[in-house]
């Protein structure tokens, strides 16, 4: 015994699967768009970051006032560690001083 078949039953099918495709694609599409968001996000965070860690690396390290350098315990350190504030200070010399070395050459 052979079954019918209703054809007219079955006819929609490719209207059926092709707004399934057409769902499944959208679909695909929202999730790239929110993943290409995510990722545009955390761009302009690490490069946030990045611009905050350039600002604060001109910030010199070592002493900054004659006080930080008198607590040196040995001599020979305390003489280094004024010579280096003296090197990044930015005050005017005495009248009479000799002029700043101007690149490297007196």
């Amino acid at each position: 015994m052979v079954m019918p078949f209703d054809f007219r039953k079955h006819a929609d099918f490719p209207n059926r699967f092709t707004s399934e495709v057409e769902r499944q694609m959208k679909e695909k599409e929202r999730r790239d768009r929110q993943t290409a968001l995510i990722f545009a996000l955390l761009i302009g965070a690490f490069a946030a970051l990045g611009i905050l860690l350039v600002m604060n690396s001109n910030s010199r390290v070592g002493p900054k006032d004659v006080s930080d350098c008198s607590s040196v315990q040995p001599e020979a350190a305390r003489l280094a560690c004024f010579d280096e504030l003296s090197r990044h200070s930015k005050s005017e010399p005495f009248k009479g001083a000799p002029p700043a070395e101007l690149g490297g050459k007196k």
